[in-house]
């Protein structure tokens, strides 16, 4: 569901990539950790809007504010699905400074409690490729993971729905995703939700469906409440009427670069 946002930030992301690796052909990436208590450091909001976000003691909250009109509409096209004809405009997605070729990406974060808002920890190449975490606010014992090949993109095959034994909203919970080329590996509060070998080859004329390509290490908090099938998907749409603010935190992150891909700096 995440590609459907790329469209929104792909001029920022093309534009901070051109120096992006280095003369010998190895991603340029910096281990680093960041506590978002003490501000956003190097990582920056590619939504273009400005606002959404602001550093608290906890890390760095994310805010989905009312639309200037709560609107509800129905989809007769949609077996006669709701949605909300206007959506918060106060989403952000956060990038780190530096892209990673394989390694290992640690989130601890407190997601959106509210159904039809998505909490998510996205790692995504300029070519499309991803993998994801994405925390929807209907099904709090769950998590959804999903990666994707950008040039071969192969929707509603490689995503899975795992139950976990917390809730993603009530306190911080730490996600990780470790990411080679022979392997992906989800799990959260130390706890493996799914692993995904890499069993494709990849064919002469480029058609892979494993990511390879160097990505964007990102998290953000959208408002899934249009169109009514993404609502449908997201347990929503948003409630304005019951809530007048929907928050997720993001207390760090942590980016461990692999050495064998990835020119340390």
């Amino acid at each position: 569901m995440y590609l459907a946002k790329l469209s929104l930030c792909a001029a920022v992301i093309l534009g901070a990539s051109a120096a992006s690796t280095s003369s010998g052909g190895k991603n340029k990436c910096q281990n680093l950790k960041t506590d978002f208590s003490n501000g956003l450091g190097e990582w920056f909001d590619i939504s273009g809007k400005g606002k959404g976000y602001k550093v608290t003691s906890e890390g760095l909250e994310l805010t989905l504010e009312p639309p200037k009109q709560f609107v509800r509409m129905t989809n007769p096209d949609d077996n006669d699905n709701p949605y909300n004809k206007y959506e918060s405009d106060t989403s952000a997605d956060i990038q780190a400074p530096q892209k990673l070729h394989y390694g290992k990406v640690t989130y601890v974060m407190k997601s959106a409690g509210v159904k039809g808002a998505i909490t998510d920890a996205i790692l995504i190449s300029d070519e499309g490729d991803e993998i994801d975490f994405e925390m929807l606010g209907a099904e709090r014992n769950r998590v959804q993971t999903n990666f994707f090949y950008g040039k071969n993109p192969v929707y509603g095959v490689n995503g899975g729905n795992s139950k976990v034994d917390l809730d993603t909203a009530d306190d911080f919970h730490t996600y990780v995703i470790e990411w080679s080329p022979e392997k992906i590996v989800w799990s959260v509060d130390g706890k493996v939700i799914r692993t995904k070998n890499n069993d494709d080859d990849c064919s002469d004329d480029d058609k892979c469906t494993f990511p390879t390509h160097p990505t964007n290490v990102q998290f953000g908090l959208w408002d899934a409440s249009n169109p009514s099938d993404t609502a449908e998907w997201a347990g929503g749409p948003i409630d304005w009427d019951k809530t007048d603010k929907v928050s997720a935190v993001v207390k760090s992150v942590q980016i461990e670069c692999d050495p064998e891909y990835n020119e340390l700096i």
